[in-house]
């Protein structure tokens, strides 16, 4: 299993030679935002399955998943499917929290996320949030979305034999606030300690800012991971942490 981390929410899992996308959000500009990181290119070829874990602009972005193959299926939350079949795709599959969806081998376990549950003031879709344990070739990856903290998050290893392999751990955002429905450094690094997973790698920092923002990056585009790093030393899981940059790599032996 290769996890490839592609910047913001957006990350690619390879594994029983499937590969699989989370969250795709791959455009130089998003709204009033601009993307500050390259996207790796490599991470846009042959996805097979994408997940979605809801409807936000920065999470079901139509263009970005336009600039993947209209043949790859789609896993998203109950009630947003047609959002997706009107941008060309054919093979979606809507889900609930507690489903889960096999392909070839792969199991994906669909599991709670505390969000908001629209997708914005000027649209009606609503489906409520979910996050993702992906199992295969004896690992198993947690994507969560965008989540806080919620009862239950400790039964999430139950899903994986026992042991999530990695968590990809949402620590901040695109700017000097976060709202509610965020896991933000210090609450990382608290489900971090819940969750107890082999490897947790944060993301979804550093990778967009305003367009307005300074030239100069602020504090909050660049210093969630070294936050991240002090709260996980405090609760003495610092061991677990490992800090890609978009598009590195973590290879994880199948077992």
């Amino acid at each position: 299993m290769d996890v490839t981390w592609a910047g913001h929410a957006t990350a690619v899992i390879d594994v029983g030679g499937h590969r699989i996308m989370t969250d795709p959000l791959l455009t130089a500009r998003v709204a009033h935002l601009r993307r500050r990181r390259a996207v790796p290119d490599a991470a846009l070829h042959d996805v097979d399955v994408v997940l979605l874990s809801h409807v936000h602009l920065d999470h079901l972005h139509v263009p970005s998943l336009k600039r993947l193959r209209p043949t790859a299926r789609v896993i998203t939350p109950r009630g947003s499917g047609r959002l997706l079949v009107k941008a060309g795709f054919a093979d979606v599959t809507e889900v609930d929290v507690g489903d889960t969806v096999m392909h070839d081998d792969i199991a994906l376990h669909v599991v709670p996320a505390a969000h908001k549950h629209g997708r914005g003031p000027h649209s009606r879709v609503t489906a409520r949030p979910v996050g993702y344990v992906v199992e295969g070739d004896g690992r198993s990856v947690y994507f969560p979305g965008d989540t806080d903290l919620f009862d239950g998050m400790a039964e999430l290893p139950d899903l994986a034999g026992g042991t999530i392999d990695v968590a990809l751990l949402p620590i901040w955002g695109w700017g000097s606030t976060l709202g509610v429905g965020h896991l933000d450094p210090e609450r990382a690094a608290t489900a971090t300690s819940i969750i107890r997973p082999g490897l947790v790698v944060p993301i979804h920092w550093g990778t967009y800012m305003p367009e307005n923002a300074r030239r100069r990056t602020p504090t909050w585009f660049h210093a969630p991971p070294d936050q991240f790093e002090s709260s996980l030393r405090d609760l003495g899981e610092v061991d677990r942490l490992r800090v890609l940059e978009p598009g590195a790599q973590l290879s994880l032996a199948a077992r």
